[in-house]
Order: structure tokens, then C-alpha cells, then sequence
């Protein structure tokens, strides 16, 4: 029996029965968290954008309550965790477009405003944010922040799926039985969602303090939190005139873009965290190195440097971070700053945060492995030279799954890519807005707006949903073998 017939015999495909169920006990939890949005619109007396919310919740809780019933299963696949991850960010910002279409959005306009919420994007064809109720700007937020909840609790199945140094930065405490997976997700998803919202009520503290206006505070803070970026002005943070409540906001965003399970791990051993933890040391001195490379890209003979500071640092963290936030104008940057932030965008945060990107690990991964090698070519051939990063063993088919995420991120840019060069784009600024999408930044050069053609909407809509999850869990969607057995 040849290998392909092996695999074919051995592959056991998704049971429909067991997604069902837990897509359907998200959805409840959707259900859940959607009643804080509609409570804000109707205290505002919003009652158009009320019924629409109400009306989609009616729907997933006709569709959700009878499957939630089904009996639980006495495990969980790997590829069931993967389709159960793709399909709730689809599902959610499918949901999530219904009341926005009630807003005056085309459909295809709500589901990209929905899906780069729900991803924690930032990307946006809504224009005159101002013009919108509370309700609205709240709802926008609120939906970038349980997107942020998404994104942690597949992190969560990250951690009992792959037991490398990714899993092991994850990790909280001891893991009772690795076979337990539904057991120990949940005592970890306890923690992380104790941790993201008290960092999320810490930040809304500190800018009310710092004399944002509440809903100024709250929506930023949620936003940011989240690394999703969305703004209730069209300007950004280049709106609010007071730079250092500006430099808080953008805080917010770097608490997100830390590992959770770090400030857990932190609070228990100190600063000998920070020692053992190369991802976050890494932070700062990539998030330095942008902020320097795009001060010096600035034009100097149109700001001052205080000014030119300022738009460097903001514009340096959010990219670096893939909160989104701006204060200046991307399509005025020269190429070499939209190169440096396509570089920054395309590293990301660190694993386990809500940021996007490649993740900072990984990258850090690929500098060790080229300096192993580097290192080998002076050794003799019996040598033997353990490749490790902060002390944790990399192996070799963690190697070859980081290399893989790679590999296959930038593939997608450039697949990406291309319709936007055929459309006429202009190169530099096409490829900024495909980076953004698929590391779900949110920057934009101007490219997104209303009036962008449908099938680049698109194009996107699947950038974001693909950064979202990684790409592996879309590639495990779409594969035959995932959904039907295959005989020899």
C-alpha cells in the first residue's frame, strides 16, 4: 500500500454534528455579547439601528438554540478546531452586516465593514464618521473588541494543537492531560478574558483621565485594545488635537500587541519574565528602528521636527502593532516610509496578542535560523549545534510550519496583488492596502473607500479573513479531505 493510499485510509474527515454544535454555542455567545451595542443604541433613542440588530439576533438565535442542544462530543479534531475557527469569523461578520446595511451601506460595503471588524482590520469604505449616531460608532468598536475575543480563543486552540515554542509562550500554568482539550481550553480561556478586559477597562480609565470625551475614550480604547484601529473620525487620531491623548490611544494598541499570557506570567515571576521572553523585547526595538527609519523618510522641509516626531512614532506603533491608527496622510508618505511600514505591518505582534502579521516569534525564528547557519559554515562537519531561541529547542517541524505560514502569507500578498495592478493601481500604494488587509493593519493608502470595484472588495474581504485565522485554517476549510472521506 503506497502512502497516498495510507493517508487516504487514515484521513477522517470533519463531523458535522460536532460543528454544528459548537459554532452554534458561539453564536450564543454572540448572541450574549450583541445586547451591549443594542442597549447603547436604544438609550440614544436610535431605534432604526436597533430593530436591525434585533433582527439579526432573532436569526441566529432561531438557527443557534435548537443545534446548542445537540450532545457534546467526547473529543475534538484538529481539523475540527481549524473549520470551527474559519467559519465564526465568517458567520460573525455575516451577522454583523445585517444592521450596517440599515445604516445606508451597499451590502457588499457592510459585509467588508463587518469582516474588517470582526478581524480587528480597521479598513473601511464608511466615510463622514461624524455624521453617524453613537450607536453606530459604538456598535463599530464593540465589534472590533469581541473580534479581539475570537482571535484569543484561537490562540487558545493554537496552544493544544501544536506543542512547539509557540504553544509554549501560550501557555498559563500546568496543562493537566494533553488530551483534554476542551478541559484545559477552558481554564485558559478564563484568564486571557480576564486579562483582555482589564486591560480594556484600564485603557478606557486612562484617557477619560487624560480628558477624552466617554465616547472618544471608549471607542478608541476598545479599538485599540483590539489592534483593530477603527476610528469614529475619518482623519484618525490626526482629529484630536491633544498629541499626548493621541500617544495613549496608540498605547492602547501596544498593550493589545503583547502576548496575553505574558502580563499573566509576568504578574507571577516579575522581571524575570522580560529575560526569558525574546518576543517582547523584540517589540520595542523593531517598533524603534521603524519609527527612526520613518523620521528620517519625513520631509523635513514641511514640518518641524517635533511634528515630524510625532507622525513617526504614532504612524511607527500603529503599524508595528497592526492597530491601524494614523495621524497623517499614508498615500503623502515617499516610498521608503511605505516600504518601512509595509516591512513593520508584515512582522506584526507577538503570539497570543490581537495583532496580525507573520508574529514577531516567527520572525525572530527565521534571524536564528540564519544565523545558525552562518555559525555552521565555522564549525567542523561532526559538530553538533542545537538550534534554540530563548532557550526553548526549536525543532524540526516547527521550523518547517513557520517557514510554511511564510511562505504561503507572501504568496497571498502577491496573488493579491496582482488584480490591483491590472485595475490599474498605482504599484507602491496597491501593495500597501494588500499588506494591510492580509496582516490586518488597517493603514490605507486611499485606495479603499465605497468606490473601489466590487471584485477588489473582495479581494480584501478574503486578505482579512485570511490574515485573521492564519491562512492554515482556510487552507483546512477548503480541503476535500476535511469534509468527505476519500477511499483508495
Amino acid at each position: 500500500m503506497s502512502l497516498s493510499d495510507v493517508s487516504r485510509a487514515l484521513a477522517q474527515p470533519v463531523r458535522y454534528r460536532v460543528l454544528a454544535r459548537y459554532l452554534s454555542r458561539i453564536g450564543l455567545v454572540i448572541i450574549l455579547l450583541r445586547l451591549i451595542p443594542i442597549l447603547v443604541s436604544g438609550i440614544n433613542g436610535e431605534w432604526l439601528f436597533t430593530i436591525h440588530q434585533l433582527l439579526a439576533l432573532a436569526v441566529l438565535s432561531a438557527i443557534c438554540l435548537p443545534l446548542a442542544r445537540l450532545r457534546p462530543p467526547e473529543d475534538i479534531k484538529r481539523n475540527e478546531v481549524m473549520v470551527i475557527s474559519a467559519l465564526s469569523f465568517v458567520l460573525a461578520a455575516a451577522l454583523e452586516a445585517i444592521p450596517f446595511v440599515g445604516t445606508g451601506l451597499s451590502g457588499i460595503d457592510a459585509f467588508f465593514e463587518a469582516v474588517s471588524g470582526v478581524t480587528t482590520t480597521g479598513l473601511s469604505t464608511m466615510t463622514g464618521l461624524q455624521e453617524h449616531s453613537t450607536g453606530v460608532l459604538f456598535a463599530r468598536s464593540w465589534m472590533q473588541w469581541y473580534g479581539g475575543l475570537g482571535v484569543v480563543a484561537f490562540s487558545v486552540a493554537l496552544l493544544f494543537l501544536d506543542r512547539g515554542i509557540a504553544s509554549r509562550r501560550l501557555a498559563m500554568g500546568e496543562i493537566n492531560d494533553s488530551r483534554d482539550f476542551l478541559g484545559n481550553a477552558h481554564s485558559h480561556s478564563i484568564n486571557l478574558l480576564i486579562i483582555y478586559c482589564a486591560l480594556t477597562l484600564f485603557a478606557i480609565g486612562v484617557l477619560l483621565i487624560a480628558g477624552a470625551s466617554p465616547l472618544n475614550a471608549v471607542t478608541h480604547a476598545l479599538s485599540g485594545v483590539s489592534t483593530g484601529g477603527f476610528s469614529i473620525y475619518d482623519s484618525s487620531l490626526a482629529a484630536i488635537d491633544a498629541w499626548p491623548v493621541q500617544f495613549l490611544m496608540m498605547l492602547c494598541g501596544v498593550a493589545g500587541a503583547v502576548s496575553l499570557p505574558f502580563y499573566y506570567r509576568f504578574s507571577r515571576t516579575g522581571i524575570k519574565e522580560l529575560s526569558c521572553n525574546p518576543e517582547v523585547l523584540a517589540l520595542p526595538v523593531i517598533s524603534i528602528t521603524i519609527i527612526g527609519l520613518l523620521f528620517l523618510c519625513l520631509d523635513s522641509s514641511s514640518a518641524d521636527v517635533l511634528s515630524r516626531l510625532k507622525i513617526a512614532v504614532i504612524m511607527g506603533l500603529s503599524a508595528q502593532t497592526t492597530t491601524g491608527f494614523a495621524n497623517a496622510d499614508v498615500a503623502s508618505l515617499d516610498d521608503t516610509a511605505k516600504l518601512s511600514l509595509i516591512f513593520s505591518m508584515l512582522v506584526g505582534g507577538s503570539i497570543g496578542s490581537t495583532a496580525g502579521g507573520i508574529k514577531i516569534l516567527r520572525f525572530l525564528i527565521v534571524l536564528r535560523l540564519l544565523q545558525f547557519f552562518i555559525e555552521r559554515t565555522a564549525l567542523p562537519a561532526h559538530a553538533v549545534l542545537d538550534r534554540q531561541l530563548g532557550g526553548d529547542k526549536l525543532e524540526s517541524d516547527e521550523v518547517e510550519r513557520v517557514l510554511l505560514l511564510i511562505l504561503i502569507f507572501i504568496g497571498t500578498v502577491l496573488c493579491s496583488w496582482l488584480p490591483f495592478l491590472m485595475a490599474g493601481y498605482d504599484p507602491m500604494n496597491a501593495l500597501f492596502e494588500v499588506v494591510s488587509a492580509c496582516s490586518t493593519t488597517g493603514l490605507s493608502t486611499g485606495i479603499t473607500g465605497s468606490g473601489l470595484e466590487p471584485w477588489l472588495k473582495a479581494v480584501l474581504i478574503a486578505d482579512m479573513l485570511l490574515g485573521r485565522v492564519e491562512f492554515i485554517a482556510f487552507l483546512v476549510f477548503l480541503y476535500p479531505r476535511t469534509w468527505i472521506k476519500i477511499r483508495s
